[in-house]
């Protein structure tokens, strides 16, 4: 049943040769950093210091963020040397330059070749390993282990469908999970899913997203806006997929007749789709790209930026979290969340399944049905505004992230 690895291995080794061209061709596209290509091929100059070392790999943005508020805690640890982590993109590492604690090293992933594996280990031999989330890479977990070197998995989440497509593995499967010592899971239904790939120490300790709580946004920006929108009542749908602006623009026209001073701000998932928006007759529509400012007779306002999500946040009275009333699987909610903003979407919420039922609890969401009940939802918070936020405990919601980091920080110690 090794054979498949075999495979894996003679192929990572037989394409090799080919990486160079690889990687150039992603320095010619803006997707890899021409400077530290070398960090690909498991070369560093970076000075690996004296004590214990810990690598953490996160595959993008998202996940990186997650584990800062874990990365700061073991900053203060004095038994630790270093903390080096790897990430594969190079958005991830411009978000994380001004971010990292001053033990925390950022590098590239090298390819998951076994020269380049070996170059990485024996540079920085690592006291743990630590995979953030659903990262698998069978020569670095090989080798790895070869070396007795603990690896861990955490923040872990598998669904029904990745664990299928895994048991369809069998063998190969148990051989390769089983490498782990340990996995902390999102929630319950992955650590049993992880622990019959072969995992033997699976623990359920929650959802690390929920501990990064997004930069407070003192901008000038910020406060042009607050000015031009100071009297307004403000809708904002985020991260919205084809079909929902549509669905957001005819609730806009219903509601601007009854909901005095309405402003309906969209932020598109996809900004380039911004064509979709010159049908918009008696909105007044205003396009952020185009400097176009907020007026009286705005009622519609596209916000077709990147990196301004959280601003638009602040300034709500009320969110619908797009991706979820069309077949996507919506989009991530606790940036709202953690602004104090009731979140309102449909029932297509499968990424985030976990995420938006822990925030159903503390009373953060509510789930539409359609359109015609999101509008009904709209009109009911933006008349009565004193009622849409009353029951929100942002406290509540730290707790939660807190006690998760705790939780993971217990099991990483156990193999330190």
């Amino acid at each position: 049943m090794m054979l498949p690895y075999y495979i894996y291995n003679l192929i990572t080794k037989l394409i090799r040769p080919f990486v160079a061209f690889y990687i150039l061709l992603r320095i010619s596209k803006g997707k890899e950093d021409r400077s530290r290509a070398a960090e690909r091929y498991g070369i560093t100059d970076v000075e690996r210091k004296k004590g214990k070392v810990i690598w953490f790999h996160a595959a993008s943005i998202g996940e990186s963020l997650s584990i800062l508020p874990l990365l700061s805690k073991l900053n203060f640890d004095k038994s630790i040397g270093q903390i080096i982590l790897t990430t594969g993109t190079l958005a991830s590492a411009n978000i994380l330059k001004n971010k990292l604690p001053k033990k925390i090293i950022h590098q590239y992933i090298p390819f998951d070749i076994p020269s380049y594996v070996n170059k990485f280990l024996n540079h920085w031999n690592p006291s743990l390993a630590v995979f953030v989330e659903s990262e698998i890479w069978p020569n670095f977990l090989t080798e790895l282990k070869k070396r007795n070197i603990y690896s861990l998995i955490i923040n872990g989440r598998m669904t029904v469908k990745s664990f299928k497509r895994w048991s369809m593995l069998g063998g190969l499967s148990k051989r390769l999970f089983s490498k782990f010592s340990a996995c902390c899971t999102q929630n319950s239904d992955s650590a049993f899913f992880y622990e019959k790939l072969g995992i033997k120490n699976t623990i359920y300790t929650g959802n690390l997203k929920f501990a990064y709580k997004p930069d407070k946004i003192i901008s000038d920006e910020l406060k042009k806006l607050r000015f031009l929108t100071k009297k307004r009542k403000i809708f904002l749908a985020a991260s919205t997929h084809p079909g929902e602006e549509e669905i957001i623009k005819n609730i806009t026209l219903n509601l601007k007749k009854t909901v005095k001073d309405l402003l309906t701000i969209i932020v598109p998932r996809h900004v380039t789709r911004k064509s979709f928006f010159s049908s918009s007759k008696g909105l007044g529509l205003s396009i952020r790209s185009k400097k176009q400012k907020i007026n009286d007779r705005t009622y519609l306002y596209l916000a077709d930026t990147i990196g301004e999500l959280n601003m638009f946040y602040s300034l709500a009275n009320i969110v619908f979290i797009g991706g979820s009333l069309v077949p996507h699987g919506g989009q991530n909610p606790i940036e709202a969340a953690y602004l104090g903003k009731k979140i309102y979407h449909g029932k297509n919420i499968d990424n985030f399944i976990d995420v938006y039922d822990v925030l159903y609890q503390l009373k953060f969401t509510q789930l539409v049905e359609n359109g015609r009940q999101l509008e009904h939802y709209v009109k009911e918070a933006l008349t009565n505004p004193k009622s849409i936020n009353k029951d929100i405990n942002i406290n509540r919601l730290k707790k939660e992230g807190d006690d998760t980091v705790e939780k993971v920080l217990e099991v990483i110690n156990q193999y330190l």
